[in-house]
Protein backbone atom coordinates (compact mmCIF):
# COMPACT_ATOMS: atom_id res chain seq x y z
CA UNK A 1 0.00 0.00 0.00
CA UNK A 2 1.71 3.39 -1.03
CA UNK A 3 1.23 5.94 1.84
CA UNK A 4 1.54 9.77 1.37
CA UNK A 5 1.49 10.81 5.62
CA UNK A 6 4.01 8.13 6.51
CA UNK A 7 7.03 5.25 4.68
CA UNK A 8 4.93 2.42 2.82
CA UNK A 9 5.47 -1.35 2.82
CA UNK A 10 6.19 -3.00 -0.39
CA UNK A 11 5.71 -6.84 -0.47
CA UNK A 12 6.70 -7.55 -4.34
CA UNK A 13 7.28 -10.53 -6.27
CA UNK A 14 9.01 -10.73 -9.38
CA UNK A 15 11.49 -8.03 -10.91
CA UNK A 16 10.39 -4.37 -10.01
CA UNK A 17 11.71 -1.47 -10.32
CA UNK A 18 10.83 0.47 -6.26
CA UNK A 19 12.49 4.24 -7.56
CA UNK A 20 9.25 4.61 -9.82
CA UNK A 21 7.00 4.77 -5.81
CA UNK A 22 9.18 7.89 -4.80
CA UNK A 23 7.36 10.29 -6.22
CA UNK A 24 4.76 9.14 -4.40
CA UNK A 25 5.51 7.96 -0.91
CA UNK A 26 8.80 9.47 0.86
CA UNK A 27 10.44 6.17 2.09
CA UNK A 28 9.70 2.22 1.92
CA UNK A 29 10.31 -0.56 3.54
CA UNK A 30 10.18 -3.21 0.81
CA UNK A 31 10.78 -7.39 0.56
CA UNK A 32 10.48 -10.20 -1.89
CA UNK A 33 10.29 -13.95 -0.27
CA UNK A 34 8.15 -15.90 0.91
CA UNK A 35 7.80 -14.51 4.46
CA UNK A 36 5.86 -11.46 3.29
CA UNK A 37 2.96 -11.33 5.71
CA UNK A 38 5.85 -11.36 8.84
CA UNK A 39 8.17 -8.58 6.62
CA UNK A 40 4.44 -6.62 6.62
CA UNK A 41 4.26 -7.11 10.09
CA UNK A 42 7.39 -5.56 11.39
CA UNK A 43 7.92 -3.09 8.93
CA UNK A 44 4.20 -2.14 10.02
CA UNK A 45 5.34 -1.61 13.95
CA UNK A 46 8.34 0.85 12.49
CA UNK A 47 7.18 3.27 9.37
CA UNK A 48 6.44 5.71 12.36
CA UNK A 49 9.98 5.67 13.31
CA UNK A 50 11.76 6.60 10.20
CA UNK A 51 12.13 9.92 10.64
CA UNK A 52 11.94 10.97 6.81
CA UNK A 53 11.38 14.67 8.14
CA UNK A 54 14.00 16.43 8.88
CA UNK A 55 15.30 15.24 5.69
CA UNK A 56 16.26 18.16 2.98
CA UNK A 57 14.55 17.67 -0.11
CA UNK A 58 15.55 16.72 -3.60
CA UNK A 59 16.27 19.50 -5.68
CA UNK A 60 13.41 21.42 -6.69
CA UNK A 61 12.09 21.07 -9.76
CA UNK A 62 9.44 23.05 -12.02
CA UNK A 63 5.96 21.48 -11.10
CA UNK A 64 3.82 20.69 -13.56
CA UNK A 65 -0.03 20.07 -13.74
CA UNK A 66 0.40 16.39 -13.21
CA UNK A 67 2.57 17.10 -10.29
CA UNK A 68 0.10 19.43 -8.35
CA UNK A 69 -2.35 17.15 -8.41
CA UNK A 70 -0.05 13.55 -7.63
CA UNK A 71 2.35 15.66 -5.17
CA UNK A 72 5.07 14.63 -7.08
CA UNK A 73 7.31 17.46 -7.07
CA UNK A 74 7.07 17.27 -3.29
CA UNK A 75 10.23 14.26 -3.29
CA UNK A 76 12.16 13.68 -0.36
CA UNK A 77 15.24 11.65 -0.32
CA UNK A 78 16.20 8.42 1.55
CA UNK A 79 19.49 9.92 2.65
CA UNK A 80 21.26 10.32 6.09
CA UNK A 81 20.33 12.85 8.79
CA UNK A 82 22.75 13.92 11.35
CA UNK A 83 21.71 14.03 15.57
CA UNK A 84 24.14 16.36 16.64
CA UNK A 85 23.40 15.96 20.06
CA UNK A 86 24.22 12.29 19.83
CA UNK A 87 27.45 12.53 17.94
CA UNK A 88 30.82 11.57 19.41
CA UNK A 89 33.08 13.47 17.10
CA UNK A 90 34.87 10.59 16.20
CA UNK A 91 35.43 11.09 12.73
CA UNK A 92 34.37 8.10 11.09
CA UNK A 93 31.70 9.24 8.90
CA UNK A 94 34.14 11.83 7.25
CA UNK A 95 36.78 9.71 6.92
CA UNK A 96 35.37 6.80 5.49
CA UNK A 97 32.64 8.69 3.46
CA UNK A 98 33.89 7.40 -0.26
CA UNK A 99 32.08 11.13 -1.62
CA UNK A 100 33.98 13.33 0.98
CA UNK A 101 30.30 14.44 1.31
CA UNK A 102 30.82 15.56 5.51
CA UNK A 103 32.44 18.41 7.06
CA UNK A 104 33.64 17.63 10.28
CA UNK A 105 34.87 20.29 12.37
CA UNK A 106 35.99 18.49 15.56
CA UNK A 107 33.67 18.86 18.98
CA UNK A 108 31.53 21.39 17.08
CA UNK A 109 29.46 20.06 14.24
CA UNK A 110 29.38 17.66 11.41
CA UNK A 111 27.27 18.41 8.01
CA UNK A 112 26.54 16.51 4.99
CA UNK A 113 27.07 18.09 1.49
CA UNK A 114 24.06 16.80 -0.06
CA UNK A 115 25.05 18.05 -3.50
CA UNK A 116 28.19 16.05 -3.06
CA UNK A 117 26.57 12.57 -1.18
CA UNK A 118 26.09 9.46 -3.17
CA UNK A 119 23.20 8.08 -0.48
CA UNK A 120 25.43 4.94 -0.27
CA UNK A 121 24.35 4.98 3.63
CA UNK A 122 28.24 3.45 4.63
CA UNK A 123 28.02 6.87 7.41
CA UNK A 124 25.06 5.28 8.82
CA UNK A 125 26.40 1.70 8.94
CA UNK A 126 30.08 3.14 10.90
CA UNK A 127 28.55 5.34 13.27
CA UNK A 128 28.52 3.72 16.59
CA UNK A 129 26.17 5.56 18.16
CA UNK A 130 23.71 6.06 15.92
CA UNK A 131 23.93 9.79 15.31
CA UNK A 132 24.11 9.16 11.70
CA UNK A 133 20.59 7.65 10.43
CA UNK A 134 19.26 6.14 7.40
CA UNK A 135 15.61 6.66 7.51
CA UNK A 136 14.77 3.36 5.46
CA UNK A 137 16.74 1.72 7.90
CA UNK A 138 16.05 2.57 11.25
CA UNK A 139 18.00 0.65 14.63
CA UNK A 140 14.68 -0.55 16.37
CA UNK A 141 13.56 -1.62 12.66
CA UNK A 142 16.65 -3.75 12.70
CA UNK A 143 16.31 -5.47 15.37
CA UNK A 144 13.03 -6.22 15.41
CA UNK A 145 13.88 -8.37 11.84
CA UNK A 146 16.78 -9.98 13.97
CA UNK A 147 14.51 -10.78 17.04
CA UNK A 148 11.69 -12.13 14.69
CA UNK A 149 13.16 -13.74 11.64
CA UNK A 150 11.75 -17.30 10.63
CA UNK A 151 14.45 -18.07 8.45
CA UNK A 152 18.12 -16.85 7.94
CA UNK A 153 18.34 -12.84 7.47
CA UNK A 154 19.22 -11.64 3.74
CA UNK A 155 19.61 -7.94 2.85
CA UNK A 156 19.36 -7.10 -1.28
CA UNK A 157 19.42 -4.07 -2.59
CA UNK A 158 17.33 -1.66 -4.55
CA UNK A 159 19.47 -3.05 -7.93
CA UNK A 160 18.52 -6.74 -6.86
CA UNK A 161 14.82 -5.77 -7.39
CA UNK A 162 15.21 -4.82 -11.03
CA UNK A 163 17.74 -7.27 -11.81
CA UNK A 164 16.71 -10.61 -11.06
CA UNK A 165 14.58 -12.71 -8.75
CA UNK A 166 16.70 -12.60 -5.19
CA UNK A 167 14.89 -12.81 -2.06
CA UNK A 168 15.34 -10.56 0.72
CA UNK A 169 15.02 -7.23 2.59
CA UNK A 170 15.68 -4.18 1.11
CA UNK A 171 18.37 -1.91 1.70
CA UNK A 172 19.20 1.41 -0.15
CA UNK A 173 23.36 -0.24 -0.75
CA UNK A 174 24.56 -2.89 1.62
CA UNK A 175 27.00 -0.35 2.65
CA UNK A 176 24.13 1.27 4.66
CA UNK A 177 23.94 -1.99 6.87
CA UNK A 178 25.70 -1.80 10.75
CA UNK A 179 27.42 -5.14 11.10
CA UNK A 180 26.36 -5.84 14.09
CA UNK A 181 22.95 -6.98 13.36
CA UNK A 182 24.21 -8.63 10.44
CA UNK A 183 26.16 -10.90 13.40
CA UNK A 184 23.24 -11.19 15.58
CA UNK A 185 21.22 -12.38 12.85
CA UNK A 186 23.61 -14.69 12.25
CA UNK A 187 23.83 -16.07 15.89
CA UNK A 188 20.32 -16.70 15.74
CA UNK A 189 20.19 -18.80 12.42
CA UNK A 190 23.72 -19.79 11.71
CA UNK A 191 24.45 -17.13 8.90
CA UNK A 192 22.96 -13.40 7.75
CA UNK A 193 23.75 -12.50 4.54
CA UNK A 194 23.57 -9.31 1.92
CA UNK A 195 23.20 -9.49 -1.74
CA UNK A 196 24.75 -6.99 -3.78
CA UNK A 197 23.78 -7.20 -7.05
CA UNK A 198 25.76 -5.24 -9.43
CA UNK A 199 29.15 -5.63 -7.74
CA UNK A 200 32.07 -4.15 -8.96
CA UNK A 201 29.95 -2.77 -11.73
CA UNK A 202 27.94 -0.76 -9.34
CA UNK A 203 28.17 2.96 -8.82
CA UNK A 204 28.21 3.22 -5.10
CA UNK A 205 30.90 0.04 -5.21
CA UNK A 206 33.33 2.05 -3.93
CA UNK A 207 31.35 2.08 -0.48
CA UNK A 208 30.42 -1.35 -0.50
CA UNK A 209 33.86 -2.37 -1.13
CA UNK A 210 34.92 -0.43 2.54
CA UNK A 211 31.66 -1.78 4.53
CA UNK A 212 32.61 -5.52 3.31
CA UNK A 213 36.43 -5.35 4.45
CA UNK A 214 36.48 -8.60 7.13
CA UNK A 215 33.11 -10.35 5.76
CA UNK A 216 33.26 -13.57 3.67
CA UNK A 217 32.10 -13.45 -0.12
CA UNK A 218 30.07 -15.97 -1.72
CA UNK A 219 29.20 -14.81 -5.23
CA UNK A 220 27.34 -11.54 -4.91
CA UNK A 221 26.71 -12.55 -1.51
CA UNK A 222 29.16 -11.00 1.90
CA UNK A 223 28.31 -13.50 4.61
CA UNK A 224 28.30 -13.86 8.07
CA UNK A 225 28.56 -17.02 9.49
CA UNK A 226 28.39 -17.68 13.47
CA UNK A 227 28.04 -20.30 16.42
CA UNK A 228 24.33 -20.45 17.25
CA UNK A 229 23.70 -18.28 20.62
CA UNK A 230 20.45 -16.65 21.94
CA UNK A 231 21.37 -13.16 22.04
CA UNK A 232 18.82 -10.24 21.74
CA UNK A 233 19.90 -6.73 19.89
CA UNK A 234 19.28 -3.60 21.57
CA UNK A 235 20.41 -0.09 20.73
CA UNK A 236 23.31 0.25 18.39
CA UNK A 237 25.77 0.65 20.76
CA UNK A 238 24.63 -2.56 22.66
CA UNK A 239 24.53 -4.47 19.71
CA UNK A 240 28.08 -3.91 18.59
CA UNK A 241 29.30 -5.01 22.19
CA UNK A 242 27.13 -8.12 21.59
CA UNK A 243 28.73 -8.50 18.06
CA UNK A 244 32.01 -7.90 18.96
CA UNK A 245 31.89 -11.35 21.18
CA UNK A 246 30.54 -13.61 18.40
CA UNK A 247 33.99 -12.13 16.25
CA UNK A 248 32.96 -8.73 14.47
CA UNK A 249 36.13 -7.13 14.33
CA UNK A 250 36.91 -4.35 16.83
CA UNK A 251 39.64 -1.79 17.16
CA UNK A 252 43.03 -2.80 18.06
CA UNK A 253 46.23 -0.62 18.36
CA UNK A 254 49.85 -1.93 18.09
CA UNK A 255 51.95 0.65 20.28
CA UNK A 256 55.84 1.12 18.86
CA UNK A 257 58.71 1.44 21.23
CA UNK A 258 58.66 5.16 22.05
CA UNK A 259 55.67 5.93 23.65
CA UNK A 260 55.89 8.37 26.63
CA UNK A 261 52.66 7.34 28.67
CA UNK A 262 51.55 10.88 28.11
CA UNK A 263 48.00 10.33 27.82
CA UNK A 264 47.18 12.29 25.19
CA UNK A 265 45.38 9.37 23.09
CA UNK A 266 43.71 8.27 26.67
CA UNK A 267 42.41 12.10 26.48
CA UNK A 268 40.53 12.45 22.93
CA UNK A 269 39.54 8.60 22.52
CA UNK A 270 36.29 9.29 22.07
CA UNK A 271 34.46 5.99 23.44
CA UNK A 272 36.85 5.51 26.41
CA UNK A 273 38.24 2.60 25.28
CA UNK A 274 42.05 3.57 25.96
CA UNK A 275 43.10 4.35 30.26
CA UNK A 276 46.22 4.90 32.04
CA UNK A 277 46.98 2.96 34.98
CA UNK A 278 49.93 3.76 36.66
CA UNK A 279 53.03 3.29 33.92
CA UNK A 280 50.56 0.92 31.64
CA UNK A 281 48.47 1.65 28.62
CA UNK A 282 45.32 -0.58 28.20
CA UNK A 283 42.90 -0.90 26.25
CA UNK A 284 39.30 -2.52 26.37
CA UNK A 285 38.97 -3.60 22.53
CA UNK A 286 35.07 -4.28 22.56
CA UNK A 287 35.18 -0.24 23.21
CA UNK A 288 37.73 0.54 20.46
CA UNK A 289 35.38 1.63 17.15
CA UNK A 290 39.02 2.22 15.70
CA UNK A 291 38.42 5.59 14.51
CA UNK A 292 42.36 6.51 14.80
CA UNK A 293 41.77 9.49 16.99
CA UNK A 294 44.66 8.06 19.00
CA UNK A 295 47.08 7.74 16.16
CA UNK A 296 46.27 11.39 14.96
CA UNK A 297 47.06 13.14 18.62
CA UNK A 298 49.42 11.11 19.39
CA UNK A 299 52.52 13.50 19.54
CA UNK A 300 55.38 10.61 18.98
CA UNK A 301 53.25 8.77 15.83
CA UNK A 302 53.92 5.87 17.92
CA UNK A 303 50.56 4.34 17.58
CA UNK A 304 48.88 2.29 14.64
CA UNK A 305 45.58 1.28 14.00
CA UNK A 306 44.09 -2.14 13.39
CA UNK A 307 40.40 -3.69 12.60
CA UNK A 308 40.21 -7.46 13.47
CA UNK A 309 38.09 -9.84 15.36
CA UNK A 310 39.87 -10.46 19.66
CA UNK A 311 39.06 -13.75 21.35
CA UNK A 312 38.27 -11.58 24.82
CA UNK A 313 37.20 -8.18 23.46
CA UNK A 314 36.04 -7.01 26.67
CA UNK A 315 39.24 -8.23 28.96
CA UNK A 316 41.07 -5.47 29.08
CA UNK A 317 44.89 -5.71 27.17
CA UNK A 318 47.98 -3.88 28.20
CA UNK A 319 49.41 -1.78 25.12
CA UNK A 320 52.54 -0.58 26.53
CA UNK A 321 54.43 -0.71 29.63
CA UNK A 322 57.24 1.65 30.75
CA UNK A 323 58.49 2.38 34.33
CA UNK A 324 59.20 5.29 36.14
CA UNK A 325 62.46 7.60 35.75
CA UNK A 326 64.10 7.93 38.98
CA UNK A 327 66.37 10.56 40.74
CA UNK A 328 70.12 10.05 39.70
CA UNK A 329 70.86 11.57 42.99
CA UNK A 330 68.21 10.20 45.88
CA UNK A 331 66.29 7.46 43.60
CA UNK A 332 62.71 8.60 44.09
CA UNK A 333 60.63 8.09 41.55
CA UNK A 334 60.08 11.42 39.04
CA UNK A 335 56.57 12.40 37.77
CA UNK A 336 56.85 10.84 34.02
CA UNK A 337 58.58 7.66 32.64
CA UNK A 338 62.04 6.73 31.80
CA UNK A 339 61.38 6.91 27.60
CA UNK A 340 59.63 10.72 28.45
CA UNK A 341 62.63 11.65 30.50
CA UNK A 342 65.12 10.00 27.96
CA UNK A 343 63.38 11.39 25.17
CA UNK A 344 62.87 15.36 26.89
CA UNK A 345 66.93 15.24 27.77
CA UNK A 346 68.02 14.55 24.13
CA UNK A 347 65.88 17.55 22.97
CA UNK A 348 67.23 19.75 25.28
CA UNK A 349 71.08 18.59 24.68
CA UNK A 350 70.20 18.58 20.68
CA UNK A 351 69.35 22.37 21.47
CA UNK A 352 72.68 23.12 23.73
CA UNK A 353 70.46 23.62 26.93
CA UNK A 354 71.08 22.39 30.20
CA UNK A 355 69.68 18.56 30.62
CA UNK A 356 71.17 16.89 33.83
CA UNK A 357 68.00 18.60 35.79
CA UNK A 358 65.62 16.23 33.95
CA UNK A 359 66.89 13.41 36.12
CA UNK A 360 66.75 14.65 39.57
CA UNK A 361 63.82 15.29 41.66
CA UNK A 362 62.62 18.86 43.06
CA UNK A 363 64.35 18.27 46.33
CA UNK A 364 67.59 17.24 44.56
CA UNK A 365 67.60 20.00 42.01
CA UNK A 366 67.37 22.69 44.85
CA UNK A 367 70.39 21.19 46.45
CA UNK A 368 72.60 21.32 43.26
CA UNK A 369 71.51 24.71 42.36
CA UNK A 370 74.00 27.53 42.54
CA UNK A 371 72.79 29.78 45.33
Amino acid sequence: MIRRDKPSVLVVSGRSDLTKYLSQTPLYFAYRGPHGDWFKSVAERHVDSADWRLLPPAEAKAATRRDLLTGGFLRLRDTVAVRQDRCIWCGLCASLCPASAFEYVERRVVRVRYESCIDCGLCNAVCPVDAVQMPSLPDAYLADLVKTAPAPLRFICDYAFQDGDEEGIRVKCVAAIPKQYLYLAAAKHGEARAHCSRGESCPLWPAAARWAEGLDREGRDFVVKTARAHLEPGDRWQTRMLAAALGMPVGQLEVAQGCTLCGACVNVCPTNALALKGYELRIVPALCIACGVCADKCPERVIKVLRRAVEKPYETQTLYRDAPARCVSCGRPLPYTETMARKIAERLKSRGLPHDHVYLCEECRFKTSPA
